[in-house]
């Protein structure tokens, strides 16, 4: 289990990495990242970023799912991914 940690807004967040199809290396956070980085509407001028740095990490992280997910091993996680992301995944 490869992980990342991405600080933001003075919390750390543990994020995952798994690789795609094609050998890339994917990040993959939880959604209580995803609710700290865009706590706004996305009918937001910034569509709802908390700031330019929310939106940077944003960009660094391929998808974004349930906490619990992130605790699952490799196989399993890769399997809730490729539900939303079939062409990514074996």
């Amino acid at each position: 289990m490869r992980t990342k940690e991405l600080e933001f807004d003075g919390k750390t967040y543990i994020c995952r990495i798994v690789d795609s199809i094609d050998g890339e290396e994917l990040l993959i956070g939880s959604t209580e990242l995803l609710d700290a980085l865009q706590p706004g509407s996305f009918e937001d001028v910034n569509e709802g970023f908390a700031s330019k740095e929310a939106e940077d990490l944003y960009d660094e992280v391929f998808y974004f799912t349930e906490p619990q997910n992130l605790l699952l091993p490799d196989k399993e996680l890769i399997e809730v991914l490729k539900e939303s992301n079939p062409d990514w995944f074996e």
